[in-house]
């Protein structure tokens, strides 16, 4: 009898636990075929005297998954393959509630501090490195946020001091994994929706103009101007002339605008070619054909998107369309390598409706 079938029960959401104990001399390696969906793992040269362990608590709302991890010095990298293979373009969100953490995005590298909230698109390349892991996360399906943060690509290694948002958001994330295994399913939504309200709170700042130097054309700034661009990317017409004639400037003011960035028309290149990576890696579209997307993004020829697509991720559509296939997890909600399911257990609600007890994650 499934969970679905027991009379007077009250389903509650997924909830797992992993453990990866210092005593299992094979703990990184499959910890690392664990996260190898998302993220390529190894542990750095200062924690490879120390014998590898990790726990992590994983919650799973609707849209977003909460979790918490410890574990000793880690190394975690997202490349154009892993970005393809883990088929998902979430915004991950990370707070270290005890030392620090570096990240490295191209050829910047930052610090982020105890207390501080890192944002990160995983639909970008990045390594994060940690000499101790003590953190909280939330892994937020970029579709909730992007209506409110239009400019969410730029939210790529975006940092938010300790303040009175960060602090609500933190503590609501903590006491969402203190009552995790109790959470009704009816009450998941309306949880999950208070937090991705304060994540798009503490990411307002980025769809405002930041520094005098944007577009100086009336109220007109640069952030509006690439929310048009974003809104607008699947149309033939978007370009120079269409955005002059849109915002009313001159040329040569959006041009010097966009020079920073490469220019107006590699700009709208560069996001529409992103645009068509998340598409080809999205599970929903696997019968969209390149050459149909190619046309509506407003190249000429198939041939000459490929080419283009190369350059940027250095791999061709068929490439990332082959390596977008997601593992099978059986009972396992998330994303996750089939060898590491021995690894994850179900917590347990202390108490479901009427006394009774159902295992979490069995599915009917």
């Amino acid at each position: 009898m499934t969970k679905h079938s027991l009379p007077n029960v009250v389903s509650t959401i997924d909830c797992f636990r992993t453990i990866f104990p210092e005593s299992d001399p094979q703990a990184a390696t499959a910890y690392g075929k664990m996260v190898l969906p998302l993220f390529e793992f190894d542990v750095p040269e200062l924690g490879r005297k120390a014998p590898f362990s990790c726990e992590s608590e994983i919650y799973c709302l609707p849209d977003v998954t909460v979790s918490r991890a410890r574990g000793t010095a880690s190394r975690y990298t997202r490349t154009v393959r892993t970005i393809a293979r883990s088929a998902t373009d979430d915004i991950l969100v990370v707070c270290y509630t005890s030392g620090h953490f570096t990240y490295r995005i191209g050829d910047k590298t930052r610090r982020v501090e105890q207390g501080e909230l890192a944002f990160f698109d995983l639909s970008q390349e990045i390594v994060i490195e940690a000499p101790a892991v003590k953190n909280i996360s939330l892994a937020i399906r970029r579709r909730k946020l992007e209506p409110a943060v239009p400019l969410l690509d730029s939210a790529h290694g975006f940092v938010v001091p300790p303040g009175a948002l960060s602090k609500l958001l933190v503590g609501m994330m903590e006491h969402t994994m203190e009552i995790g295994p109790t959470i009704h399913v009816p009450q998941a939504r309306p949880i999950a929706e208070a937090i991705i309200l304060l994540v798009n709170a503490c990411l307002e700042t980025l769809s405002q103009p930041r520094t005098t130097s944007d577009i100086q054309s009336g109220s007109v700034s640069l952030a509006s101007v690439k929310s048009a661009i974003e809104r607008r990317l699947t149309d033939p017409n978007l370009g120079v002339q269409s955005l002059l004639e849109e915002f009313a400037m001159t040329r040569s003011t959006l041009y010097r605008a966009f020079e920073p960035l490469g220019g107006v028309t590699a700009y709208i290149t560069e996001r529409r070619l992103r645009h068509a990576f998340r598409r080809l890696t999205d599970p929903s579209e696997k019968n969209l054909r390149v050459s149909h997307m190619a046309f509506e993004l407003g190249f000429t020829h198939a041939s000459a998107f490929t080419r283009s697509f190369k350059a940027l991720f250095g791999l061709a559509p068929k490439d990332i369309r082959t390596l977008a296939i997601r593992p099978a997890g059986g009972d396992i909600p998330f994303l996750v390598s089939p060898e590491a399911i021995p690894y994850i257990h179900p917590l347990m609600p202390e108490l479901v409706e009427a006394g009774s007890r159902v295992p979490l994650g069995r599915k009917s």
